[in-house]
């Protein structure tokens, strides 16, 4: 006889289902769904983080280091890799089934008169969580863009961050790096400091948004590092994980509240511990990796900049991984493909469980055409066990391009036990 479905269950089968309806992108839906709630996201302090890459480590560096400085601290990202309530995390722990069972109770009949979306009703979940466990401040990263995004309610952040700009969505976004920089640009608020972390040549986009909202702006290339910081290194492996930091410690510098850098420098070096981040470099202990002595590394990098991180990081060690990706349709997958060909010794294709996901036969067409070896596997967890036979002893394998891919595996990988990441160090 089967169990009936928990209220939890039935909650997050609804929330999910959501995902289906599709992307829009305005505030009107999530205002009118926080106005319902009271306006949860007006009762504490926050730090607004938009961008292309890093958003998800500086995110959880600055989590870690309030919380080691003695903040309750909400966090909340997405993707998630398995569980949907890693998105929502304070001080580290996962936002609780219950609470998201009676917030559905509270607030259904709010989603379907209005036709809200996964990420309206997702933030809103946040929102009212942070809000009803009295946190002191939250780490809120975009989930796309900055100006229409959901998020985008937040009215006065401590401050407004912008870690990388690249050529991503462009069908919401924009078609050059200056339109999707304005779009990101539009999380600044009147008076709010903003810390951007982008090249000389869109500078001046943030400068005109900065002059119209008389907000101060710090680029992160003209901050230095005090010298209590200079032994300090990224938690996350990579060498744009330095940037990553710096943009950490230039948001510390400038938000009104007491930090002290002891506790700063403690937190992030915790970050993964205190967060829960993982899939940044993440060295994996898979047991069928161990008879061939190989290395496995988890990491989320799902654009073309990212790959450029991972061929710079892997060509500096002198090391030529199995790659095993998929990637979403909507990716510039030629780009990408042009970065794998310039570090991978192979290349194994998978498709992850993903209505977003390109085929795996047309993503090895594509890869053949771009003269990279290549191997047509099916899941990521199929993908894995391909490298594995296929990789001579004590190589590297590379499982990357997207958090969909990562989730996949770790939901098979780790469905009996979880285990705690640790950064992948290669000597």
């Amino acid at each position: 006889m089967s169990q009936p479905e928990s209220a939890y269950h039935k909650a997050l089968n609804e929330l999910l289902s959501l995902e289906f309806t599709g992307m829009k992108l305005g505030l009107d839906n999530i205002r009118e769904l926080l106005h319902n709630l009271g306006n949860p996201h007006k009762r504490f302090e926050s730090i607004h983080i938009a961008g292309s890459n890093g958003k998800g480590s500086v995110s959880s560096m600055l989590a870690a280091a309030m919380q080691a400085n003695g903040y309750k601290t909400g966090l909340y990202t997405s993707p998630h890799l398995v569980n949907f309530r890693e998105r929502i995390r304070i001080n580290g722990e996962m936002i609780t089934e219950e609470y998201i069972a009676s917030f559905f109770e509270r607030i259904w009949n709010d989603i379907e008169r209005l036709h809200a979306t996964f990420f309206e009703v997702s933030t809103a979940l946040a929102f009212a969580y942070f809000s009803d466990s009295n946190i002191d401040i939250a780490i809120i990263e975009t989930g796309l863009g900055g100006r229409l995004d959901a998020t985008n309610v937040l009215e006065k952040p401590l401050a407004a961050v912008i870690t990388s700009i690249s050529l991503e969505h462009t069908v919401q976004l924009g078609n050059t790096l200056e339109e999707i920089a304005l779009e990101k640009a539009g999380i600044m608020k009147l008076g709010v400091p903003a810390i951007v972390n982008v090249g000389d040549d869109l500078k001046n986009v943030f400068i005109r948004k900065a002059d119209e909202l008389d907000a101060p702006v710090l680029f992160v290339s003209d901050f230095r590092v005090g010298k209590e910081y200079q032994n300090l290194r990224p938690p996350f492996i990579g060498s744009h994980q330095e940037q990553n930091l710096q943009t950490t410690l230039a948001v510390l510098s400038k938000i009104e509240l007491p930090v002290k850098p002891e506790f700063i420098i403690l937190g992030i070096t915790n970050t993964q511990k205190l967060t829960g981040m993982r899939a940044r470099m993440e060295d994996y202990d898979y047991i069928p990796l161990h008879e061939k002595k190989l290395k496995l590394i988890l990491d989320v990098g799902h654009n073309p900049d990212a790959f450029t991180f991972l061929k710079e990081y892997f060509i500096e060690k002198g090391i030529r991984p199995i790659v095993i990706a998929g990637f979403a349709k909507d990716k510039n997958i030629p780009s990408i493909l042009d970065e794998i060909s310039q570090f991978a010794s192979r290349f194994v294709v998978i498709e992850a469980n993903s209505h977003r996901a390109m085929p795996r036969k047309e993503l090895a067409e594509l890869s053949r055409q771009a003269g990279i070896d290549t191997i047509e596997s099916s899941t990521p967890m199929n993908g894995v066990h391909a490298a594995i036979t296929i990789a001579i002893e004590e190589e590297v394998l590379l499982l990357c391009g997207s958090h969909f891919v990562i989730g996949d595996f770790l939901k098979v990988a780790e469905s009996t036990i979880p285990k705690s990441p640790k950064m992948a160090v290669i000597p």
